[in-house]
């Protein structure tokens, strides 16, 4: 009777999550404070993410961030930004893995992790939801917007 009980809450959990949807400020783009980086274009961005701009106009390596492919700001920043899907994407970078031409970016768990691991590394950029955002990282605008949509 009790495992019945679990599974239907789950099942309730589940649809409650599917018709409010996941929510999320935005996606926004982060670097380190110390970055005198503020804003970027999406082509240097896509750029950073496809491996082929890796040094900041300081000279500086760049240190690109992404959450894990099921996360919907993944998505979201894939589909935008990249103009392909997160599983394009991983696609790309085993590829460029295995021919020597690029590691690809840190992947991590969270937008939080996203925010403390961009706080800790001068050189980093990555794109967090925009509610867990705060003074420890600086938000840039990309084409002139602070949010991806």
């Amino acid at each position: 009777m009790k495992l019945r009980r679990l599974y239907l809450l789950s099942i309730a959990l589940l649809l409650v999550m599917g018709v409010a949807g996941i929510s999320f400020a935005g996606v926004v783009v982060i670097v380190n404070p110390q970055n005198p980086a503020s804003s970027l274009s999406s082509h240097d961005l896509a750029n950073i993410y496809r491996l082929k701009k890796t040094t900041w106009g300081t000279g500086k390596k760049i240190e690109p961030v992404n959450l894990n492919r099921e996360d919907p700001l993944r998505k979201t920043f894939s589909e935008v930004i990249l103009k392909k899907g997160s599983a394009a994407m991983e696609k790309f970078y085993l590829k460029r893995a295995l021919s020597g031409k690029g590691q690809p970016p840190k992947v991590l768990s969270s937008s939080s992790a996203v925010r403390d691991f961009v706080k800790y590394n001068k050189n980093a950029v990555g794109y967090i939801d925009g509610k867990d955002a705060d003074d420890s990282v600086k938000v840039i605008s990309v084409d002139g917007k602070t949010q991806i949509d």
